[in-house]
């Protein structure tokens, strides 16, 4: 079983969106999603590259766990990315709905 690295999923949803996706890749004969290690191990005779571009079409990250440098350095540098963009937007939310909390209590 290969293992993947999957960055971007936030819930439940997006976990089977991207299982969905790998197990429509010819080749693929079994696909498990992990969301709270943000990994993925797939059976099967598809190329990594077919598994990673599926996942990247239906809109996330993917790595080998065991790839090269370069690939680890891009994932890294993803998964930055992503954190800076999703903080300001989790801190917004954060104060709104503190706001309706205080006006309810």
């Amino acid at each position: 079983m290969e293992q993947y690295t999957v960055t971007g999923m936030s819930c439940a949803a997006c976990a089977a969106r991207v299982e969905k996706a790998v197990s429509g890749v010819k080749g693929v004969t079994a696909c498990s999603v992990n969301l709270l290690t943000n990994s993925m191990g797939v059976e099967g005779t598809a190329s990594a590259g077919e598994i990673m571009a599926a996942v990247r079409e239906a809109g996330y990250g993917a790595a080998l766990k065991k790839g090269s440098n370069n690939q680890t350095a891009q994932l890294s540098s993803e998964e930055d990315a992503l954190k800076d963009r999703e903080t300001p937007v989790l801190k917004k939310r954060l104060f709104a709905s503190l706001g309706f909390w205080i006006v309810l209590m």
